[in-house]
């Protein structure tokens, strides 16, 4: 058995930020970059009841609390997330990763 990511992209300004979620019977694995090759960023876990902390790095651990909010809540699981933006994009972004962790939950690859 092996853990299967769904896939989507959202466009933003002129770039494309993607993102990856994988389903584990107790947790969500979520992870939203920007570029064509996926990289680990600030990570974040967050519990169903809403309690959430940083686990790696700072620079977009308060997007990626508020993603892991909306994964653990819609999911009832733990949602470990991770961040990974260019200086120039970070916080302006959090309206289109919010929607793109919206249609990974969602759905299906894209």
């Amino acid at each position: 058995m092996g853990i299967e990511f769904s896939t989507r992209e959202a466009p933003f300004r002129d770039r494309v930020l993607h993102g990856a979620l994988a389903e584990l019977g107790n947790a969500v694995l979520a992870l939203f970059w920007e570029g064509e090759e996926p990289r680990l960023g600030t990570l974040t876990v967050t519990l169903p009841d809403g309690s959430s902390s940083t686990l790696l790095g700072d620079r977009d651990g308060q997007i990626g609390q508020i993603l892991g909010m909306h994964l653990a809540s819609g999911k009832g699981k733990i949602a470990l997330v991770s961040v990974n933006l260019p200086l120039s994009i970070g916080s302006a972004a959090g309206r289109a990763l919010i929607d793109l962790a919206r249609h990974l939950v969602g759905g299906s690859e894209g």
